[in-house]
């Protein structure tokens, strides 16, 4: 019997950490290692399954099988599927300077570089490497402004990904408000929106989507939940607080008749939103998140579930980690 498809986020992860293992061994002047290692990555990259499933079905030998992955490779992937790390990852990352690794996170760096900025430049850390950027002493052959441009641009992005939280402990996070929510008698159902069910990686803060008749009842309880460290604000539709994780979340409320379309309005990005607002402006309707509307006599003509108005907008379901932008069909 094959590998069902399914989550392949635990493959990513691998994967970037035997990409990382290579990076290091490459300022080690390591020989082949390098090498076997993105060949086992670019194996897990490229699985429409997870190899989590994948050993639960077929043990040590169903990854030892896999292109690229033998016996070595294949111990450190056990060994993360239990313990979430590597052990010989770890000792290379102690076997390096700390300003070098540091320096290799930053998006447009990566090992080669961050060695050369340590070892040449004297560059100890990422907050001398912005100053070095700013100060135009990263020129040098093959080294152009527009690349200072990239780096400083990268430590701007690497800062703003330091406010993300993983999926694994968003999920958490949202688990625990939704168990709280559906106790309550006037919720009939919750789900976590936004990033998080578009299967991100990584998350910023929370969307979750409630349908209830009571909307402002059950926003005033949501406020007083023992997860709520601090409440930023409370309205008709909508409650934002900090959990005692640090982590913002926003409720909004939605009746019956308008959760399918709260729920598609806070799911898809931006872009794709947009998109379906311009489909439903060809139609001579108006689309936002309580609803799809005739223009004319505001009489609404979907709204209580996504898939109501994907058709009436003449498409097929688009699944939520696939709406970004406009969606060829």
């Amino acid at each position: 019997m094959a590998v069902k498809r399914g989550n392949t986020e635990l493959n990513q992860e691998i994967a970037r950490i035997f990409y990382e293992m290579a990076d290091l061994l490459d300022i080690q002047n390591v020989r082949w290692k390098p090498q076997a290692y993105r060949l086992a990555a670019q194996t897990l990259e490229s699985l429409h399954f997870s190899v989590e499933e994948l050993y639960k079905k077929d043990g040590d030998e169903g990854i030892n099988n896999l292109p690229g992955i033998g016996e070595a490779m294949t111990k450190k992937i056990i060994q993360y599927i239990h313990e979430k790390k590597i052990d010989e990852h770890e000792r290379l990352k102690r076997s390096i300077p700390a300003g070098i690794y540091s320096m290799m996170q930053v998006p447009g760096v990566g090992a080669r570089k961050a060695s050369y900025f340590y070892n040449k430049l004297g560059i100890k850390s990422i907050d001398e490497l912005a100053r070095a950027a700013e100060e135009h002493r990263l020129i040098g052959p093959g080294f152009k402004i527009r690349a200072e441009q990239k780096i400083l641009e990268g430590i701007e992005l690497m800062k703003s990904e330091a406010l993300r939280i993983s999926r694994n402990k968003a999920k958490l996070i949202g688990d625990k408000i939704h168990r709280e929510l559906t106790k309550l008698k006037e919720v009939a159902e919750v789900i976590t929106a936004g990033s998080f069910r578009r299967k991100k990686l990584s998350i910023r803060d929370l969307d979750i989507v409630v349908r209830t008749e009571k909307p402002e009842m059950v926003l005033k309880k949501f406020v007083k939940m023992e997860f709520v460290k601090d409440v930023l604000g409370v309205g008709k539709e909508k409650a934002t607080i900090i959990t005692r994780e640090g982590i913002q979340v926003d409720c909004r409320v939605f009746t019956k008749n308008e959760f399918g379309a709260g729920l598609l309005y806070f799911t898809g990005d931006k872009q794709h939103n947009i998109w379906l607002r311009k489909i439903a402006i060809r139609e001579g309707w108006k689309l936002n998140e309580y609803g799809l509307f005739e223009n004319k006599s505001r009489k609404r003509i979907a709204g209580k579930t996504e898939e109501e108005i994907y058709s009436k907008l003449g498409l097929s379901y688009i699944l939520p980690e696939k709406r970004i932008g406009e969606v060829k069909q």
